[in-house]
């Protein structure tokens, strides 16, 4: 299994956490660790061979012609903390089309030669009943019970009852607890209407701020969070000012019908629409966010 991992160096980390991410929803998890990796100056340490896990590789064509075909990328980043707390292993990549449980295995193969202790995943999910206006919520999935006490001391809220399919990160969860590391999954759902956008509307960096934030405070990780925190600002804004601009459309088509039946936001069709109803139809009506953009 070992001939499938690059290592271009293998640099001694003490007490290390693995944080990993793949693609999500609102590109949250890997903004999370391209950050991270940025900041702090993480260096290339390696890769998992891609051959065997990638059945849908990215090509790029021009005028006809293929200039390029990559399998799925991957790579692990290191950094030691020289203040006095615990060496990180960063790892980001594309998600696995094939062999999934082979690639976790080999991925905590990796986390078990430089010694990871803890791993945490990040990620983000649409959900409905929240708004942009409202700060993010983290949510936490551990493998241990004794983790939960650890999430809560940090301000993050355990994951409600869930039984369905998992991924991925579920996947991490369970097989790590079979080699002996903590795990910790951290999650924060943003407003589905902003999910379902293409991207790169979709981009939801006020998550990934509250899950960095959240690592920073439970690994004491200094780094300056600044250039994140006017990214989340600005994205607001952008997305106030097109709620504003939906919120406008959704007056002049929906305050007076012609004629359509009323809508089953408002009693009658003639009043108008109120401002609660207004942000149900944002949340509800997935197309009106697609005609917005």
């Amino acid at each position: 299994m070992r001939e499938r991992i690059k290592l271009y160096r293998r640099p001694e980390l003490r007490h290390a956490r693995l944080i990993m991410a793949w693609p999500d929803t609102g590109h949250v998890g890997l903004r999370v660790v391209e950050y991270l990796k940025t900041k702090l100056g993480a260096e290339r340490l390696g890769r998992i061979e891609p051959d065997d896990f990638s059945l849908v590789p990215w090509v790029s064509v021009r005028e006809g012609v293929i200039e390029r075909l990559e399998l799925m990328k991957n790579e692990f980043y290191g950094w030691k903390n020289t203040q006095g707390g615990e060496d990180l292993l960063i790892f980001r990549s594309e998600q696995p089309t094939a062999k999934t449980h082979e690639y976790v295995a080999l991925v905590l193969e990796v986390a078990s030669l430089f010694g990871v202790e803890r791993l945490y995943t990040a990620g983000s999910f649409g959900a409905t009943g929240i708004t942009h206006t409202e700060e993010p919520l983290v949510l936490g999935v551990v493998n241990e019970p004794s983790l939960r006490q650890f999430l809560e001391s940090n301000h993050v809220k355990p994951y409600p009852e869930y039984k369905g399919v998992g991924n991925i990160h579920s996947s991490f969860l369970w097989y790590a607890k079979g080699r002996g590391m903590q795990a910790i999954s951290l999650w924060s759902p943003m407003p589905y209407y902003v999910a379902r956008l293409p991207l790169p509307w979709s981009n939801y960096p006020k998550c990934s701020l509250a899950i960095l934030e959240k690592l920073i405070d439970m690994e004491n990780i200094r780094i300056d969070t600044g250039e994140l925190e006017s990214l989340a600002r600005q994205t607001e804004a952008d997305m106030a000012k097109i709620y504003d601009e939906l919120c406008e459309q959704a007056k002049s088509e929906f305050a007076y019908p012609s004629v359509e039946s009323a809508t089953a936001y408002t009693e009658d069709a003639a009043e108008p629409i109120s401002d609660d109803d207004l942000k149900r139809m944002m949340r509800d009506l997935d197309d009106f966010f697609r005609k917005g953009k």
